[in-house]
């Protein structure tokens, strides 16, 4: 079962980052020098360092989850500190809103992703374990 979630991850993770800037440039064609509000980057990446908290906390107060779990706390720390690093780059004048409202919406959606790995990985390995305690 453990194959079905990593799968699940492999698959959902790159389209969660790619979702953001497939859908404004291509699909929309929205142009690059859009103004997107300062406001909306900044709630992106303030909800997806949250959701980055809720993750690593779970994934730190479990003994027994996998330690190949903590290999997913990497990209999302990598997105966040991208996101800070755009919203910086926007504040010093050498980017555009909108960059920076796309690598906050990646971050945001793949923080989104492995949350829901995470707390599905939580909830579907306490039940294993009790069966294989029970049947013992």
């Amino acid at each position: 079962m453990r194959l079905v979630w990593a799968f699940v991850l492999c698959i959902a993770f790159p389209f969660a980052i790619l979702t953001p800037f497939f859908d404004a440039l291509i699909i929309r064609q929205v142009s690059i020098d859009t103004v997107v509000p300062f406001e909306l980057s900044n709630t992106l990446l303030f909800t997806s360092s949250i959701l980055f908290g809720f993750t690593s906390l779970i994934v730190v107060t479990k003994e027994w989850i996998d330690k190949r779990v903590w290999a997913l706390l990497v990209p999302l720390l990598m997105f966040i500190i991208l996101s800070g690093v755009a919203i910086g780059n926007f504040a010093m004048g050498s980017t555009t809103s909108m960059w920076v409202f796309l690598y906050s919406s990646a971050a945001s959606n793949a923080n989104v992703v492995s949350t829901g790995f995470v707390v599905g990985y939580v909830t579907q390995q306490p039940s294993k374990r009790t069966k294989t305690q029970v049947g013992s």
